[in-house]
């Protein structure tokens, strides 16, 4: 790092401060008595740069405030090794404001703040206040072996974050092994804890086991009261039904007709059916119940034998009203003659019958007629030919121009053929009256029967509403012959108990019988079903009573498993706990010694480093007459003795002496931070180093500073004086009563 300006106002001495154009390499004189403003030029590169100076830390910072004023602001401008150009601007008031940017030049600040700035700023130039105190910034002090310990050394040797380390590991190790001793009493703890539980783990699945036997056999009570209530409303049911349906059934009277025993019957199968799930598989009612079946199977024969008699006379009804001509038959082909077309034909024969006889009485009138005349003309011509008559009849049938000759033979023969027409025609007649005589006997029985098919068939239409007995008597005296005979068949076998009186009563009796040993079943299951209810219900209340006895004892074996396993899973998390700590013990008890050895040997290194850069400037510093410095560990130096041809102690060497060697060694640290931090130009500022130094050896040392390092290209050096022949490339004459700016003279090697 290179200083390039300085500009202030109200900072320590000075009212003004600007300093412009500093050269980037040689000597710089800053020269002024007591109090002129020297050591303020410094402390002001000082607090630009860190925001405090060496003899003001940050409790006191508002004296860096010129007497009397209210605030003060500054501005440095360096280069870097890299060539980059900054600004470190700051600002400071009484009341404690402090305020700090950096910024390259001619730009906007990169950042801002007391804590950003004092961040950027040790990337930017490789080092923070406490190494530029120790190496670049020699205070106005006598030059002093550094102490080994020191922050800035161990800085530049490489070991500060080392020994940071052993520290962290030493206070873990601390931290670790309280925790650790603590985490294995608790373990202690939790593990007595554990013991003290003493935890079947078999005893929770039993006790579940045996809460699940209670909760089936819970299930099961509950269940069946379910069940055995629902048998109990079907008792109710069925008994209701049973009750219904035998009164019903017994409230058919024997003259009941067809459709009541009809729905007799409907009704009993109905009622079996009905029962035939709930009373079937129950063994108090199943063979009651059995015993309706018969009874059923002959009602339904029964029904069934007079529906087929009840079908044949429909059928029967039918034919005779198609007869009647109340209905039309339903085969064209096959129907026969009706009543009044039987009359018709009747009619129509009995006119042709009456029409013929009076043709047949007609002709035979006119044939007897004939044979008469036949037999007179006959009588006349051939027995009295002369009579006036026979005169009379020849001469009319000669005006008719007949010959009676030719007439007269056959004349007897015309009157033979009338007679027997006459005789023919007689006949005729006589069988015609005999048929029309028949076909008025016809009629009449048609007529008749014509009657007693309308009356049938009037009876036959109510034949379903009549009696049942009154309906058998007319179907057996309708004129159906296979009607008749089957009915005699069907009153004394399928029909005889519902046409009998005293048959039916027995029936209705085997019924009532039948009846009451089913409701007597029935009643039993009933009284069984409510019987187990309450023995179920006894049940449940002892399930109930053990479930939540067991749920008790589940509850609390399930707390103490939870804190068993709770207790547990802390003992092995305390465990691993402990073997981690442990192995960060371990870990840390190896980098502890690790770090030991690479901090002794890093400081053997650096000490070794500082002595081999101490060797460059020592003999130039001292004229020669030393040439090797050992520094051991603690940075105790002796020095060579070309003289004595041995080391020795400080204590042995002239103060002056001492002063320049000691001047070697804080410039080889100074060194030896620009090699590990900086590897470039950079400053450095000698507040009063030669102070004890006699003119001939400050005017030797003045001469090989900027010789002692390439790296040194920019060294400023306070003082009251210098010797004469001191040169310089830039002078700042500081003066006691001066508040502004000290004069600043430009010089050369060659002046």
């Amino acid at each position: 790092m290179i200083i390039n300006s300085l500009r202030a106002e109200n900072i320590l001495k000075y009212s003004t401060l600007e300093l412009e154009n500093i050269p980037q390499q040689g000597l710089i004189a800053v020269i002024g008595d007591n109090e002129s403003g020297k050591s303020s030029i410094g402390e002001s590169i000082c607090f630009a740069l860190f925001g405090r100076t060496f003899s003001l830390d940050d409790a006191d910072l508002d004296k860096v405030i010129r007497w009397g004023e209210s605030r003060c602001s500054i501005k440095l401008e360096l280069t870097t090794p890299n060539g980059q150009g900054y600004q470190v601007a700051r600002f400071l008031d009484e009341l404690g404001n402090h305020g700090a940017s950096i910024s390259r030049i001619g730009e906007e600040p990169m950042v801002r703040g007391i804590d950003e700035v004092r961040t950027r700023l040790k990337d930017i130039i490789g080092f923070g206040y406490t190494e530029f105190i120790e190496s670049f910034y020699l205070a106005q002090r006598e030059i002093t072996t550094p102490h080994p310990h020191s922050f800035a050394v161990k800085a530049m040797a490489g070991v500060d974050a080392l020994e940071k380390v052993v520290a962290t590991c030493d206070g873990e190790l601390k931290h670790t092994g309280g925790k650790a001793r603590e985490a294995e009493e608790q373990k202690r703890d939790i593990e007595e804890q554990i013991q003290a539980l003493g935890l079947d783990e078999s005893h929770l699945a039993s006790l579940e086991a045996e809460h699940a036997q209670e909760d089936a056999a819970l299930a099961e009570d509950r269940q069946r009261i379910s069940s055995m209530k629902d048998k109990v409303e079907r008792s109710d049911q069925v008994l209701d039904t049973l009750k219904l349906g035998a009164a019903s059934w017994l409230a058919v009277p024997v003259a009941a007709s067809f459709q009541q025993r009809l729905q007799q019957t409907r009704d009993l199968e109905q009622l079996v059916s009905a029962l035939n799930p709930h009373c079937v598989q129950e063994e108090q009612t199943g063979a009651a119940h059995a015993q309706l079946v018969p009874l059923l199977a002959k009602s339904r024969d029964s029904m069934a034998a007079f529906d087929a008699l009840r079908q044949r006379a429909i059928a029967y009804r039918s034919w005779l009203q198609c007869l009647l001509g109340e209905a039309e038959p339903a085969n064209e082909d096959k129907a026969e003659p009706t009543f009044a077309a039987r009359r018709d034909a009747l009619r129509q024969r009995q006119t042709q019958a009456t029409s013929s006889r009076q043709i047949s009485r007609i002709l035979m009138l006119g044939f007897l007629v004939s044979t008469l005349v036949c037999w007179g003309v006959s009588g006349l011509l051939g027995l009295a030919p002369t009579s006036p008559q026979s005169q009379v009849l020849a001469g009319w049938l000669e005006r008719l121009d007949i010959d009676t000759q030719i007439l007269l033979p056959w004349i007897p023969v015309a009157a033979s053929i009338m007679t027997v027409m006459f005789l023919v025609f007689l006949v005729r007649g006589i069988r015609l009256g005999t048929l029309l005589r028949g076909l008025e006997h016809a009629q009449t029985l048609l007529i008749d029967e014509e009657e007693k098919a309308r009356k049938e068939a009037m009876d036959l239409s109510g034949l379903d509403q009549m009696p049942l007995p009154a309906a058998a008597d007319l179907l057996g005296r309708i004129r159906d012959e296979a009607i008749a005979e089957r009915v005699s068949d069907y009153c004394q076998g399928l029909g005889a108990a519902l046409l009998d009186p005293q048959k039916h009563s027995a029936r209705q009796a085997r019924f009532r019988e039948k009846v009451g040993a089913l409701e007597a079943g029935m009643s039993q299951v009933k009284a069984d079903a409510e019987l187990e209810i309450d023995r179920r219900h006894e049940s449940v209340a002892s399930h109930s009573s053990a479930i939540a006895r067991l749920d008790e004892m589940i509850a609390r074996e399930r707390e103490r498993i939870r804190r068993h396993r709770k207790l547990t899973a802390i003992a092995e998390s305390l465990g691993k706990k402990i073997e981690e700590l442990r192995r960060r013990i371990r870990v840390r008890e190896l980098a502890v010694d690790l770090l030991h050895g690479a901090i002794h040997y890093i400081s053997h290194r650096f000490n070794t480093e500082v002595r081999n850069l101490s060797a460059n400037s020592l003999p130039k510093l001292t004229n020669g007459r030393y040439e090797h410095l050992r520094i051991d560990e603690n940075l105790k130096v002796k020095a060579f003795s070309n003289e004595k041809r041995d080391f020795m102690d400080l204590d042995e060497i002239s103060s002056g002496t001492q002063r320049q060697i000691m001047l070697a060694v804080r410039l080889s640290l100074s060194q030896k931070l620009v090699n590990s931090a900086i590897h470039g130009s950079q400053m450095l500022f000698l507040d009063e180093p030669f102070a004890f130094f006699d003119e001939r050896r400050t005017a030797s040392a003045l001469n090989i500073l900027p010789q002692v390092s390439g790296d040194f290209t920019q060294i400023w050096v306070t003082s009251q004086t210098f010797p004469a022949e001191s040169q310089f490339d830039l002078y700042i004459e500081c003066d006691a009563e001066e508040t502004e700016t000290p004069v600043v003279r430009r010089g050369s090697r060659d002046d």
